[in-house]
This record gives C-alpha cells, sequence and structure tokens, in this order.
C-alpha cells in the first residue's frame, strides 16, 4: 500500500513538472501572472472568492475553485479540464454564471484559466 502511495506521489511530482514547462513556455505570450490576478480580482473574486473558496452568503453558492477536487481534475482531466472551465468562463453557465465572452477576450479567459489552476 505504502508503496503504491509512493509511485502515486512520484508520477504526480513529474506530471506537475512538466504542465510548468507548458505553462511558462504559454506564459510568454500570453499575460503576465500579475495581469491575471488582477484580471481575477476584477471579474471573480466577488463571487469566488480571492483564494477560490466562494462568498457563503450568496445564493446559489458559487462553484469552490480550489481544493483537492479540483487539484485532481487538473492532474487526471488536464487539456479537458482547462477546455471545460474555458467554455464555462466564455459562455457562463445556466443563470448562475455570466457569459464573459463580449468582455473579455480569449487571452484573458486562457489567462484566468491558468489563474484557478494556480489557487
Amino acid at each position: 500500500m505504502v508503496f503504491g502511495i509512493l509511485i502515486f506521489l512520484f508520477i504526480l511530482s513529474c506530471r506537475s513538472a512538466s504542465n510548468r514547462t507548458t505553462v511558462s513556455a504559454e506564459s510568454e505570450t500570453d499575460l503576465s501572472r500579475r495581469e491575471a490576478d488582477q484580471l481575477w480580482e476584477q471579474r471573480c473574486s466577488s463571487c469566488h472568492g480571492l483564494d477560490g473558496t466562494p462568498n457563503e452568503f450568496l445564493q446559489p453558492k458559487p462553484k469552490k475553485l480550489n481544493g483537492f477536487g479540483i487539484k485532481m481534475g487538473f492532474f487526471f482531466g488536464g487539456d479537458k479540464m482547462r477546455e471545460g472551465i474555458f467554455r464555462t468562463i466564455r459562455n457562463g453557465k445556466n443563470e448562475r454564471m455570466p457569459s464573459f465572452q463580449k468582455e473579455l477576450s480569449e487571452e484573458q479567459i486562457r489567462a484566468l484559466v491558468r489563474k484557478i489552476e494556480r489557487l
């Protein structure tokens, strides 16, 4: 059992390192982290919180964007997870999440997806 956990952690660390290389290569042409952080603070934090923990008094309650569940989603889902979040930001979701397609560029939305991955 312990051996299996160690193998899992090793694979996780290797995969995380390779993802960081990809993200840093993308960031050369995309918005900087600082700009993405500002965008998050201006557009997203009022519902999802600065750290991804939603305001408990909002109804319906926004999705929690930090923690183990979302980390595992990025780990196992990878680009599929990123594209799903991209579409949700761009198109909105039901009446709970507004569409930002007319307000944000594709580059800005992708920067927000990377921000969510860093939470």
